[in-house]
């Protein structure tokens, strides 16, 4: 089981720096848009349906005013810590705890694809990233949770 929570752990990790890209890119992007109106640009905009800067520019993108990112660099810190308590034996509920969060992970992830989809017309190929990210967890999760009842 310990190897599950390694997985979550660098999962976690990962998530958390395209986070926190992702997050910079979004203050970038606005600060570029409101000093001029040239170009903008991230290495992620592939074409018009793949592109982080039309997603990370959109108000449809933001939650209480910050890119929807930004939530992402907090909760993905609180996934890596429980996977740690879980895998360092301190937290016994370690997989309920992170498959309740994936859930949630996977909630707002899903409002943010529909809001991509139906209404900014353009995808963020690292937002989905991230969002198979937060499946693997939750598989992983489920994984660990079953195992720990078929050991018990």
């Amino acid at each position: 089981m310990k190897k599950f929570f390694i997985a979550i752990m660098v999962l976690a990790a990962i998530a958390f720096g395209n986070a926190v890209y992702l997050t910079s890119q979004a203050y970038a992007l606005k600060a570029k848009l409101a000093e001029s109106a040239g170009s903008y640009s991230t290495f992620c905009d592939i074409n018009d349906t793949f592109s982080c800067s039309n997603v990370l520019l959109s108000p449809r993108a933001q939650i209480f005013g910050m890119p929807f990112p930004a939530i992402a660099t907090v909760v993905y810190p609180i996934i890596f810590l429980v996977a740690l308590l879980g895998y360092l034996g301190i937290c016994r509920k370690a997989f309920p705890i992170l498959a309740g969060m994936a859930v949630g992970g996977m909630c707002f992830n899903g409002y943010f694809i529909f809001q991509e989809a139906f209404y900014i017309g353009s995808f963020c190929p690292l937002c989905l990233m991230c969002t198979g990210i937060i499946v693997t967890i939750l598989v992983l999760s489920v994984l660990g949770i079953r195992k720990n009842n078929l050991t018990k």
